[in-house]
């Protein structure tokens, strides 16, 4: 079995979309609460609605912050 980066690289690099500069702290942050929420979703946790829901909450959170 491959390393977890390893696995993770190819996720980052579709998440980059050919952009080379590394990712922001807040960019890490983003694409780990999508992987985590892709996760709750295979499990049966959450469904579609409840991702995008909580995206659009995080989206508005980031976007007020002073």
């Amino acid at each position: 079995m491959k390393s977890w980066i390893d696995q993770l690289r190819p996720i980052i690099k579709e998440y980059k979309d050919g952009d080379d500069s590394p990712l922001t702290p807040e960019e890490v942050e983003r694409i780990a609460l999508i992987i985590r929420f892709k996760i709750d979703k295979e499990e049966g946790n959450i469904s579609e609605g409840d991702i995008a829901n909580a995206m659009d909450e995080v989206i508005y959170e980031q976007s007020t912050r002073h």
